[in-house]
């Protein structure tokens, strides 16, 4: 992608489909040029910064195509920081590609994915960090998502980072000084000062590295894997977890024959669940092929929720699925309390869950006791409503890893009494690292490849 200060650039900012509102943008130098030429105002025509005008948008022979709201924001107090007109039309596809089509006829470029943000960010509108985190509010699944992701577009990364960022050019300043004017009398601080406050900056850097654990989490959410021997309940339970009879459920064993997914907010996290065939000998190559399938999900859930039934023994089919998911965290669920028990758990497999609950998924019955022990299982020691900075990006989270690791080899140079010049060049490549975070030293190509996975319109 390419930024060209005299390219106008346009594109449908709304999903594609009908609706009431179709929003089409238009962005560059000659934004309000182009929107002029096809406007006409109904009463008062004079453009007034950030206020809607009524009107009618023509087609090429000046024929009303339809009647929209136009609002003109003039650079550089808008989102891209150039003139931006944002059109309001009525949510036919068609509308929306002729009006589309009028404003190319004059000049205007058909945006590439992202290229609005792309001109917000290179106009100082917004810094890298914040750039990304608009990608992550629309794609917010949560509203626990779209808080993080608002939070970090108001520029709460960009903020943690900044002072530890100061700290290491102070120090570099110290020390360049410390090289540069050796036979001079300047005050500088001492080694061990200098070396105290480089630890301090690395031990703060850690803390963001190590959110990201919570931050993926949060970020992408998790695949919880209900797992068990044929008719314990699991699509019973797949079915009360949704709120809905996605499953098919009957008692002959084996009816599940293929994976059905559904995600659930399960407290602010996207909680991907996987209801799975049972596992057992398949007896004929259509289940077969089901157990397969349940095998591969396994392997990829984050979480499980091992499935018992309550009226049967633990036999040989559970001890089967069990030598499967123990090493896994696992939620162990019996269910069909609401009928006579028959089951007797191991006491090793209950000691290895990180839970017990049991449930009557027919009925309904402490389904919100098994959501919070799934969640506790999913978030560990952290708290949903953590009030820290939280890196979400595996980008921020690399940049942060090479960060440590110069200022790591320049704390340990720096300490053994090497002169100023050896650690110097490792400080000097951790800021480097550290600004790519917020674009300052961003290569080119690491901008194409962010931007490129924004929508179009965005």
């Amino acid at each position: 992608m390419t930024y060209s200060g005299d390219r106008t650039i346009v594109a449908i900012a709304t999903p594609p489909g009908q609706g009431a509102i179709t929003l089409v943008r238009l962005s560059g130098l000659q934004a309000k040029e182009f929107a002029n030429q096809r406007f006409r105002a109904r009463g008062q025509p004079d453009w007034i910064a950030r206020r809607p005008l009524l009107g009618y948008f023509l087609d090429c022979h000046g024929n009303p195509l339809d009647q929209v709201l136009l609002t003109f924001f003039p650079g550089p107090a808008s989102y891209t920081g150039e003139d931006l007109v944002e059109i309001s039309c009525h949510g036919s596809p068609v509308v929306a590609r002729q009006l589309v089509e009028g404003l190319v006829e004059l000049g205007a470029h058909l945006a590439e994915p992202g290229e609005f943000t792309w001109r917000a960010f290179l106009n100082g509108k917004m810094d890298l960090a914040q750039a990304e985190a608009v990608r992550g509010l629309i794609e917010s699944q949560t509203a626990f998502q779209a808080k993080v992701a608002a939070e970090q577009l108001e520029g709460k990364v960009s903020r943690t980072l900044k002072p530890i960022k100061d700290e290491i050019v102070r120090i570099l300043c110290q020390m360049e000084t410390a090289l540069e004017f050796v036979e001079d009398e300047v005050e500088l601080q001492e080694r061990g000062e200098l070396l105290e406050a480089l630890q301090t900056a690395d031990r703060q850097l850690e803390q963001l590295e190590e959110s990201f654990s919570f931050g993926r989490i949060v970020q992408e959410g998790i695949m919880v894997s209900i797992t068990g021997k044929p008719n314990a309940g699991k699509s019973s339970l797949f079915n009360a977890l949704v709120l809905d009879d996605r499953v098919i459920v009957t008692d002959v064993p084996g009816t599940t024959l293929d994976a059905v997914t559904e995600t659930i907010d399960l407290e602010g996290i996207p909680a991907r669940l996987v209801d799975t065939a049972g596992i057992r000998e398949a007896k004929d190559a259509l289940e077969k092929l089901g157990v397969q399938k349940s095998l591969e999900y396994l392997r990829q859930a984050e979480v499980v929720l091992f499935v018992l039934d309550q009226t049967t023994p633990f036999g040989e089919e559970d001890f089967r699925v069990w030598d499967l998911v123990r090493e896994r965290c696992c939620v162990l669920v019996i269910n069909k309390e609401d009928l006579p028990g028959r089951l007797q758990v191991p006491p090793e497999v209950e000691k290895a869950c990180a839970a017990t609950v049991r449930v009557s998924a027919l009925e309904g019955t402490h389904l919100q006791e098994l959501r919070s022990s799934l969640l506790k299982a999913v978030t560990r020691e952290h708290r949903i409503e953590r009030e820290g900075v939280m890196i979400t990006s595996i980008r921020h989270k690399h940049c942060i890893e090479a960060t440590r690791k110069f200022l790591q080899a320049g704390i340990e140079s720096y300490g053994r009494g090497m002169s100023e010049e050896f650690p110097l060049y490792d400080f000097r490549k951790a800021l480097e690292s550290l600004g790519q975070i917020t674009g300052e030293t961003t290569a080119e190509d690491i901008l194409e490849e962010i931007f490129s996975t924004f929508c179009i319109g965005k």
